[in-house]
């Protein structure tokens, strides 16, 4: 069905449209470039008549002599074949091959007249015009040139010559030739017929291939349209192919794919995060209702009322730990803009994380020893979260580090990166567990009793901030034997000197 605003139509009649212009101004071309050529042809076969004509005049005059009876004979032999002269039998051989040009320049069929210049009047004409019809009006302007120009005599279109011949090195004639333009005008007339017929047929195939054209290209985008009209947010598996589709469309296909990609990792987060936020605020809040429903079930102590405040207070700081979490992790995954970049020296931060984390460690008798470069070098990056991500670091090696144990927190220069180590000679992870400690709300299971759980979010948390640095976190453990974690980010300077503290 046709529909006149569609894009496939529009395309379609464009196409048609600048085709449709393209073939006029071609054939317009085509036939000014065979007029003007039939024309000049013409216009030289009339040339070689008159000469010619006037050449076996000049002949007769050489044979004869130059002298009126001898300009009669001449003009009434060459052009009529008629008169008669007393010496006409010195022109034998000349009039056999005069007879021969005849023929072959088809004079016959010609209309010729020899015009005397002076007086304006006709000496002789060809057989086939009528005494005294002029083929072309003479003016002052036009006795001395070769001129060309169309006339009509009976019915019928003609092309003449006028050009002027003398004898005896006088311009007194001028020859007259005429012939039928009826050749060249039905030859362009034919060629207009071929025009007009040929450019609607050819408009009328292009425009159906172009709707043909124009339905492959856009195939890409009816595609686009019909898996978009699959899209749920209960399935976003739907993606358009890219096979044989042309750069361009490519290019959408690509981008509509790209989209649906993003609309789906959006729609799994939004549905972790739901799941996420329900299975870890479910808990605590069981909790808080247990202990209140069996708190009110009889009359308690204030002892018993305090005991029951301190676990739901526990709980609600649990709840929010979570909840802040969460929110700094959606954060940083759709608004990464939020961070404040600014160049300053990494050791001097984690100088300052150092004195506050000892602190935290002594209550462990944990020794923390550092060792960073002596040359100042600095990176990129917003020194409140990079605070957040070391600190989380070094706040889980004390949690899940012995009493007595040993924290080492290094930094090095290697190629045009830094590299933060941070090891400790706690409990370790185990292997199987090592690739899932970065998911939200993953806890490996511990046995020792002593060691406090946090939410599950800090690993995820200090990644994603690492990433948003154009950097990673790496981690070596092996259980028991403590973990190493390795902390990589771009450095805008080398250092060469390393400082042990």
């Amino acid at each position: 069905m046709l529909r006149f605003n569609s894009v496939r139509f529009k395309i379609s009649i464009l196409y048609t449209t600048i085709l449709g212009l393209i073939l006029l101004i071609y054939s317009v071309f085509l036939y000014l470039s065979l007029h003007y050529t039939l024309y000049g042809e013409l216009d030289e076969e009339l040339n070689t008549k008159a000469v010619e004509i006037a050449s076996v005049i000049s002949s007769y005059f050489d044979a004869l002599g130059y002298n009126q009876e001898s300009l009669d004979f001449s003009v009434k032999r060459a052009i009529r074949f008629e008169g008669g002269h007393f010496e006409e039998d010195k022109l034998e051989g000349l009039e056999k091959q005069w007879l021969k040009t005849v023929d072959k320049l088809d004079l016959k069929e010609d209309y010729i007249n020899i015009i005397d210049m002076a007086t304006g009047t006709i000496i002789v004409s060809s057989s086939n015009l009528p005494e005294g019809l002029v083929l072309m009006e003479l003016k002052a302007s036009n006795t001395k040139d070769i001129i060309f120009r169309n006339t009509r005599y009976d019915k019928r279109t003609m092309r003449v010559i006028n050009m002027p011949f003398s004898y005896g090195g006088n311009e007194n004639y001028i020859i007259q030739v005429a012939t039928s333009l009826k050749p060249v005008i039905e030859l362009l007339q034919n060629r207009l017929w071929h025009i007009a017929l040929s450019i609607p047929i050819i408009l009328i195939i292009s425009g159906f291939l172009g709707r043909i054209f124009a339905r492959r290209i856009l195939a890409p985008v009816t595609n686009i349209t019909k898996t978009a009209s699959k899209i749920t947010h209960e399935d976003l598996t739907a993606r358009v192919k890219t096979e044989h589709v042309d750069e361009e469309m490519e290019y959408l296909v690509n981008a509509f794919n790209d989209m649906i990609s993003r609309l789906e990792r959006s729609f799994k987060y939004i549905a972790e995060f739901s799941s996420h936020v329900a299975h870890e605020l479910k808990t605590p809040l069981a909790i808080i209702k247990g202990e209140s429903e069996v708190a009110l079930r009889k009359e308690r102590t204030s002892e018993e009322y305090k005991n029951l405040l301190k676990i739901n207070l526990e709980e609600v700081e649990r709840m929010l730990r979570t909840i802040n979490g969460l929110l700094l992790l959606a954060r940083l995954d759709y608004k990464p803009d939020a961070l404040k970049f600014e160049n300053f020296n990494l050791a001097e931060l984690l100088k300052e994380i150092y004195e506050q984390t000892r602190i935290l460690a002594s209550t462990k008798s944990i020794g923390i020893t550092v060792k960073f470069p002596e040359e100042e070098k600095f990176v990129k990056g917003d020194r409140f979260h990079l605070r957040r991500l070391f600190f989380n670091l070094l706040d889980n090696a004390i949690r899940f580090t012995p009493e007595s144990g040993r924290i080492d927190l290094s930094l090095e220069y290697i190629d045009s990166k830094v590299v933060v180590f941070i090891s400790d000679t706690g409990i370790g992870i185990p292997e199987e567990d090592i690739p899932r400690i970065f998911d939200r709300f993953y806890r490996v299971d511990r046995y020792d009793q002593k060691v406090e759980h946090g939410t599950g979010l800090g690993l995820s948390i200090a990644r994603s901030i690492a990433r948003l640095h154009q950097g990673d976190i790496s981690v070596e453990s092996s259980s028991p034997s403590g973990t190493t974690l390795r902390v990589t980010m771009p450095l805008l300077q080398p250092s060469l000197k390393i400082k042990i503290f």
